[in-house]
């Protein structure tokens, strides 16, 4: 049996394989997904697993059996996958975040569609096929168990052709309900977690000194960061996570985060806006003070920050583009990412919109900033456009870079002062050509 896995994206249409390895290898790494459903499949299976961010699909191969997951922008065109690979004899299977919270849509599309995490239904996808018993919808009764997750099959990876190649996950999920995420419908409300034993153990087996967290947010529970932290700590290895913005004011288990190999953290601070969850925090002031604290707290510990903002939240009108610079650069960010709020398919956010009748974009392939794909309730479309570029074309302009590798240099060493400058002038490039993808 051959079985063929696809991570797609939108740009192999357009562009070269070879632009695409660039643009990948700027700040590149692989998904665990399809390794992982990889690793859920017997061994006397066959598996090719194609990248197309740095590979292109090898069309005269004919498999068996083909994954393909699918998020929002790579839908349309992962669906002409599926015809493609249906119309050669083979059967197609569909899975992923936007299959699985728009599982009706994709139905014509597939011979299959796995609803959620693939740990639960997998073998029984492949053992129905075997059987030529295979169902249309696979949901999984409950939510995956991590104590149970299988390593990821890395040894499929062209890892040349990543910047960091090695991915590991520790838990799945975020605490905070952020109506715009789609987390929460994809891997649950509530924050799971692996045995830290089973983390480190993993860790320790990965061949390169570097590697990052894939979890959702590292910071889901201290508790168990710091138990975390504390475990990964004598590997001697260096690492970064995404995390949110309240791990700045936990000096604790930021000393243990540096202590075990941090570097640095893409913290997501949203928008200044939301005051939701600054009751989380002891701190007072401003909005834009919390943060800017926030950023420097994290570089007080010698980890490098990228700040990440939302904009076009309904409480959002023009203000928000440079209050938010100037939280940005008054912080002392070491990169940023600005983008407009993208209101996912099966979304609370997009729910919300359709109702007001304010979704203006309906071709999935366009649900990737900066483009506006609805009404701002306070700014036009293009007010909204217009202001997340000329933000990050602000933060990368030459002068703040310059700015911005010298800092990191004087507070990180010299060696986080060079890579941040490779990472700014990409980010410049990036959005200096309008590939920039959220």
């Amino acid at each position: 049996m051959k079985l063929l896995l696809i991570d797609p994206v939108t740009t192999a249409k357009s562009v070269s394989v070879s632009e695409r390895t660039r643009l990948r290898k700027g700040i590149g790494y692989p998904g665990l997904g399809l390794l992982t459903v990889a690793a859920l499949t017997p061994p006397e299976v066959e598996i090719r697993y194609i990248d197309e961010a740095v590979e292109d699909i090898d069309f005269d191969y004919q498999p068996d059996l083909v994954g393909i997951t699918v998020q929002a922008p790579t839908a349309p065109y992962a669906y002409q996958l599926s015809y493609r690979f249906k119309s050669q004899g083979a059967t197609v299977v569909l899975g992923g975040i936007h299959v699985s919270m728009n599982t009706e849509e994709a139905l014509p599309f597939a011979d299959a569609v796995v609803v959620g995490e693939a740990e639960l239904n997998w073998r029984r996808v492949l053992n129905d096929y075997q059987m030529g018993q295979l169902q249309k919808i696979y949901r999984p009764a409950a939510m995956a168990d991590l104590s149970n997750t299988p390593v990821p099959r890395r040894d499929l990876l062209k890892t040349e052709l990543y910047r960091i190649p090695y991915l590991i996950q520790a838990s799945k999920g975020c605490p905070y309900g952020c109506n715009f995420c789609s987390l929460h419908a994809f891997v649950g409300k509530y924050p799971r977690y692996r045995p830290v034993e089973s983390v480190v153990d993993e860790l320790a087996e990965l061949p390169s000194d570097n590697f990052l967290f894939a979890d959702d947010n590292v910071y889901c529970d201290a508790s168990y960061a710091r138990k975390l932290f504390q475990g990964v700590a004598p590997l001697k290895r260096r690492w970064a996570a995404e995390s949110t913005w309240h791990i700045a004011y936990d000096h604790e288990t930021l000393r243990m985060a540096k202590e075990s190999g941090c570097i640095g953290l893409f913290v997501g601070f949203d928008s200044i806006n939301n005051r939701s969850t600054l009751k989380k925090v002891p701190s007072q002031g401003s909005v834009e003070q919390i943060y800017v604290n926030a950023i420097k707290n994290i570089l007080d510990h010698g980890i490098a920050v990228v700040a990440a903002f939302v904009f076009g939240l309904d409480e959002d009108d023009e203000s928000v583009f440079e209050r938010s610079l100037h939280v940005a650069m008054e912080g002392g960010a070491n990169l940023v990412n600005f983008s407009c709020l993208v209101p996912y398919p099966g979304t609370p956010i997009y729910s919300q919109l359709l109702r007001e009748d304010r979704i203006i974009e309906n071709d999935w392939s366009r649900y990737i900033s900066p483009n506006v794909c609805f009404v701002p309730r306070n700014m036009t479309p293009l007010q909204l456009h217009e202001g997340v570029r000329w933000a990050q074309q602000e933060f990368y302009s030459y002068k703040n870079i310059a700015k911005t590798s010298v800092r990191a240099a004087w507070q990180l060493g010299w060696g986080m002062g060079l890579f941040a400058l490779k990472l700014n002038l990409a980010q410049k490039r990036n959005w200096g050509e309008g590939s920039h993808e959220n």
